[in-house]
């Protein structure tokens, strides 16, 4: 099962790749996920989630396939990141 999010910002590349690294350290923390920079994108990798965080100028976007088990709580998933995503990409 996939989740996909997309969250338009305002922050300058610098801070917006530190943000982005605060949401991926949270999302490890509560999750247990590795996380590893790839160009532009930041891998998130999990053995019931592999997904990757991706910069934009003007957005970042958020792709996660989940693992059967994990997929039975999306909703709880998606609420945090929606809840991580909102609080770090406002200036």
């Amino acid at each position: 099962m996939k989740i996909s999010r997309v969250r338009e910002h305002a922050l300058s590349a610098t801070d917006a790749r530190a943000r982005v690294e605060r949401i991926a350290a949270k999302l490890a923390e509560r999750f247990g996920a590795r996380c590893r920079w790839d160009g532009e994108c930041l891998r998130v990798e999990h053995a019931a989630v592999k997904g990757s965080l991706t910069l934009a100028a003007n957005e970042v976007r958020l792709v996660a396939d989940l693992s059967f088990p994990v997929s039975l709580m999306r909703a709880q998933i998606e609420t945090e990141i929606d809840r991580l995503m909102e609080r770090e990409l406002i200036p």
